[in-house]
């Protein structure tokens, strides 16, 4: 039945105004926008004229220090009796280092024509030819003009010496030598690029052609302590900032353009949303830009929203009420009034759907802290289904082993909906590791079932059945840093070897689990499983990741039942690209035997097993951060969203 309510003045009259206001939010919020973005570009296009303005002064200041000292009579007679082998080096070198001092010069060397090192500073330098990179990059000075030499990362810890270095002539007019004068770039060069440092988050940065920071980065104790390398690329990728590649493309352009200014936001080499403006300096082969946070850059922008969203909203609301009956208002805010509730936790998207239950990404209210919620569907909420429901919580929740998902909470909502938490991971299940990345190697394939079996070690010795290892419930995640990390999911069929017996079968007569995953006895009789029958399953688990196969291939369930019941599975080798172990093979082949009695009798003789395997065919350290780095997707890429499932 539709009721028709008039609408009088006063409804009306609000109607125009909410329209007006969001006319006039549209028209402010733009041209905030464009002004503010104006500010900041000028704003940040003004600081790295500066940053470049000082580190062009700095080198100015340095190669004419150079130039000076080497047209010092006294000084060129000195080192060309160096040349002839008759003068004192280590004298040379205070003399230039005594000099030089004042404008932060740490080291010297005196190197002849031929590229031999007469005299350094630098411990063992002395006698030996300079390297032919830094020698080339002092042909200039050769030539006779006085040159900078940029610093050199080398992917260590900190970028070498910046330099400068002019030549040396003998009294004839003849160049005989070049002195080379630095300073560590982790000291004077570094602070040069501390002056422009805009806000509470931006930075001024130098950098070279491979993107490895020349200068100290005001984050650099956040880098330590992520373990991200001073470079601008994505975390954990070898992939560059959005600013470094439009850098060192235009380090080789043939337009000449060698400037850019970045005001839409993009992952910095932190991870975080940045904006920035950047300019290659081709004579100096540096990259100076300056970035900060996006966030920071627009705040009066976020404000904006904020404010007007609220008035908004408030209007809205005023409308509303006005036209809908009070229950029905009720209802549309608590499913579209913000975030859903559900005790401590604050739901998100949803991640997850199984036939009885979803999954949600959430945050506690209070600890900030990231949830796996799992809330019963309302069509699943019979007397049987919240029995099944509650004990999975109530048992799982016994478990406490790291390979084991961790339950942190449980209860019902307002609308009498069954929920629990678990931790929230982030990875891919062993299906989806098969599926996108093919067949897994025999080492990773043992490794990877060691943990399974430490997590139902646990659940066996406490008396509890698993009843539905499959790859879809076992997660390969990244935890603090640890890859790798396998986590046993969905403890939904959970079942007590002893005391209170619970059914396999539904009231609709519908067997629980997955039938290609299930032992025969599980089939034959669904209440007697016992330990053996996760044996089991661990086995078919193996023969998948080993293969990429199924351990049966086949189209009906009832095909699938039979094979089961009667056919012997085929050996992985048999099926493997790889070359698997014997002592794994034969592992597999006997967890899938048919009967009980010719399996492992318990988890343990499994782990004890794959144990021996590992020990002649470890997964090593470097094997498991090889492979992550190849294939993980950065952390704000939709494909990381990975959880438990349903």
């Amino acid at each position: 039945m539709h009721v028709k309510i008039p609408l009088d003045r006063a409804r009306i009259t609000l109607l125009l105004l909410l329209a007006a206001l969001l006319a006039i939010g549209a028209w402010a919020y733009r041209g905030v926008g464009d002004s503010l973005r104006e500010i900041r570009a000028t704003g940040l296009k003004t600081l790295l004229d500066t940053q470049v303005e000082t580190l062009e002064q700095w080198i100015a200041e340095g190669r004419n220090e150079a130039a000076r000292l080497a047209a010092d009579p006294d000084l060129a007679d000195a080192i060309a009796r160096l040349v002839r082998g008759d003068a004192d080096g280590k004298r040379i070198i205070e003399d230039l280092l005594h000099e030089a001092g004042r404008i932060g010069i740490t080291a010297a060397h005196v190197i002849d024509a031929q590229g031999a090192i007469l005299a350094s500073s630098m411990a063992g330098r002395a006698g030996r030819g300079a390297t032919p990179d830094f020698f080339s990059h002092l042909a200039p000075a050769l030539s006779g003009q006085p040159v900078f030499v940029r610093p050199r990362h080398g992917g260590g810890a900190q970028p070498g010496h910046a330099w400068v270095a002019a030549p040396v002539r003998a009294g004839n007019g003849r160049i005989i030598a070049v002195i080379a004068l630095g300073s560590p770039a982790e000291q004077r060069f570094a602070d040069l690029f501390k002056v422009a440092r805009p806000g509470e988050t931006g930075e001024s940065l130098a950098f070279d052609a491979e993107g490895w920071l020349l200068s100290e980065s005001r984050h650099a104790e956040a880098l330590r302590q992520r373990g991200l390398a001073p470079r601008l690329l994505l975390p954990d990728s070898d992939t560059p900032t959005r600013l470094a590649a439009a850098a060192v493309a235009a380090r080789t352009a043939a337009d000449g353009i060698r400037e850019g200014l970045l005001l839409t936001p993009y992952p910095g080499y932190l991870g975080r949303e940045v904006v920035g403006v950047w300019r290659w300096l081709p004579g100096h082969d540096i990259g100076v830009a300056v970035e900060m946070a996006a966030a920071e850059a627009f705040a009066p922008l976020f404000y904006l929203q904020l404010g007007f969203g609220a008035v908004l909203i408030l209007m809205l609301g005023i409308w509303l009420s006005g036209f809908l009956p009070p229950q029905t208002l009720a209802a549309l805010l608590r499913r579209g009034g913000g975030a859903r509730q559900l005790g401590p936790y604050r739901l998100g998207r949803q991640i997850g759907e199984g036939a009885i239950s979803n999954v949600y990404l959430a945050q506690h209210r209070l600890l900030k802290r990231p949830a796996a919620v799992k809330v019963l569907k309302q069509q699943s909420t019979s007397d049987e289904w919240t029995a099944r429901f509650q004990r999975e919580v109530q048992l799982a929740s016994q478990l406490s082993h790291p390979n084991t998902i961790t339950i942190y909470d449980y209860g019902s909502g307002a609308n009498s909906e069954f929920w629990y938490a678990m931790e929230y991971l982030e990875g891919l299940s062993l299906a989806d590791l098969v599926e996108r990345y093919g067949p897994v190697p025999p080492a990773r394939t043992a490794y990877i079932l060691r943990q399974v079996c430490a997590s139902l070690w646990e659940a066996h010795s406490c008396g509890l059945v698993h009843r539905d290892i499959k790859p879809q419930n076992i997660m390969l995640c990244e935890i603090r840093g640890e890859r790798d990390v396998v986590k046993v999911l969905d403890f939904g069929l959970v079942k007590q070897m002893s005391g209170e017996q619970t059914r396999d079968l539904t009231s609709t007569m519908r067997i629980l689990g997955t039938p290609l995953y299930m032992s025969p006895e599980r089939i034959r009789h669904p209440g007697d499983a016992d330990a053996r029958a996760d044996i089991y399953a661990l086995g078919a688990v193996g023969f998948h990741l080993l293969t990429g196969k199924r351990l049966f291939e086949t189209e009906t369930d009832h095909d699938l039942t039979y094979q089961v019941l009667h056919v012997v599975p085929p050996l992985a080798s048999s099926c493997s690209p790889f070359a698997v172990p014997a002592e794994l093979d034969a592992l597999i082949g006997r967890c899938v035997e048919k009967d009980p009695a010719a399996r492992p009798q318990n988890i343990a003789e499994v782990a004890s097993a794959l144990d021996g395997v590992l020990v002649h065919l470890p997964w090593t350290r470097p094997q498991i951060d090889a492979w992550w780095s190849k294939h993980w997707v950065p952390e704000d890429h939709p494909e990381r969203r990975f959880s438990s499932r349903a």
